[in-house]
């Protein structure tokens, strides 16, 4: 009986398919009197884990019930309260895992010493293959890339932010592609009101978590980073205590920040990703973000494409704004460059 009903987990894992990267997929089965009386999984990114969700389903009904579940029970902090926690005040009586996760931590620990029967490794070979994509993601180290579109004179946007198009179609095609490649696509709030961007792959591949550091929430309800086409990580001050209903959704994650000491140590941003589970991150946003950035000596790669016009003014937006370097002896050197022909556009490629 066991087989069976890891089996029925296994498969409700799999609804997760695509939606839910950089974490693994995970289903969840709760069985009392040799009956399945609630099922869960792992939706998309940064919503209900698959034990909770099946909790919250079972409800009281979950006391001296037996729980089944692909990945061993988280045991930390992150998006998610501890599903160990959970399943202990639920009263489950036995946990059946598949595979153990390396993240873990102490889990099994954890849910023995309240008192409840642990076993592992059933059906284990099936559900390794869940986590396959997960556990390589593990071992990736820290990536952050910066992305810039530009004029000629280094401007990418003109001083009533007017920016589209800059970039004949395959250049975009191009960058639509280099975002199924990340983690994540990191904007600033002014972009995500000017532009009102999608910061999706445009069906060229998986979509990126969206992330957007917006001090004041000023995104509005209609904005199209609000709407379920991928997960949306939104930074906002911490010091605003009330948040609008339209940013209480199941694919929105706010996290409360110090805004002022993030604008000027962008390391800030990066760690809080890192604690997400988010380590590659392409940064698409505007000036005072890619400089923030750039200069925070944790990027690796530029793709910066230029195209031939001309905007000119002194109003218009630098690609790289904010304070830059006081003198040339500190300004940032480029290395490995590359020049590429995309339509009528060149993209410069390059490393820090």
């Amino acid at each position: 009986m066991d087989k069976k009903y890891m089996k029925a987990a296994i498969e409700l894992a799999k609804k997760g398919y695509g939606k839910v990267a950089p974490n693994p997929m995970v289903g969840c089965v709760i069985v009392k009197n040799n009956r399945i009386i609630a099922k869960g999984w792992h939706k998309c990114f940064g919503s209900k884990h698959a034990e909770i969700d099946a909790l919250c389903k079972a409800g009281k009904n979950a006391q001296g019930a037996d729980l089944y579940v692909t990945l061993e029970p988280c045991n930390t902090f992150g998006k998610q309260p501890p599903c160990s926690d959970s399943i202990v005040k639920a009263g489950i009586k036995r946990v059946f895992y598949a595979v153990k996760d390396p993240n873990a931590r102490g889990s099994r620990q954890f849910l023995v010493k309240h008192g409840v029967e642990v076993h592992s490794g059933v059906l284990s070979n099936e559900a390794k293959l869940l986590i396959k994509e997960h556990i390589e993601h593990i071992k990736i180290k820290n990536r952050v890339s910066i992305k810039a579109a530009m004029t000629l004179d280094g401007k990418i946007a003109t001083q009533n932010y007017d920016s589209k198009w800059i970039t004949c179609q395959k250049s975009r095609d191009f960058v639509h592609r280099l975002r199924t490649q990340y983690d994540a696509v990191l904007i600033g709030s002014n972009t995500a009101l000017k532009d009102n961007p999608f910061l999706t792959s445009h069906s060229k591949g998986r979509n990126p978590i969206r992330v957007v550091i917006d001090s004041n929430l000023s995104i509005p309800k209609n904005s199209n980073l609000l709407k379920n086409f991928s997960p949306t990580i939104i930074f906002y001050d911490e010091a605003i205590k009330n948040t609008a209903g339209h940013f209480r959704k199941e694919h929105i994650i706010l996290a409360p920040i110090n805004i002022k000491k993030a604008k000027n140590n962008f390391n800030i941003i990066i760690d809080k990703l890192n604690v997400f589970g988010i380590k590659t991150i392409l940064v698409e946003g505007g000036g005072e973000i890619i400089s923030s950035a750039l200069f925070s000596k944790r990027v690796g790669d530029i793709y910066f494409f230029v195209a031939p016009k001309i905007i000119g003014g002194k109003n218009s937006i630098s690609a790289v704004g904010a304070k830059g370097a006081a003198t040339i002896a500190k300004a940032l050197k480029v290395q490995n460059m590359t020049f590429e022909k995309i339509g009528q556009d060149f993209l410069i490629r390059g490393t820090l």
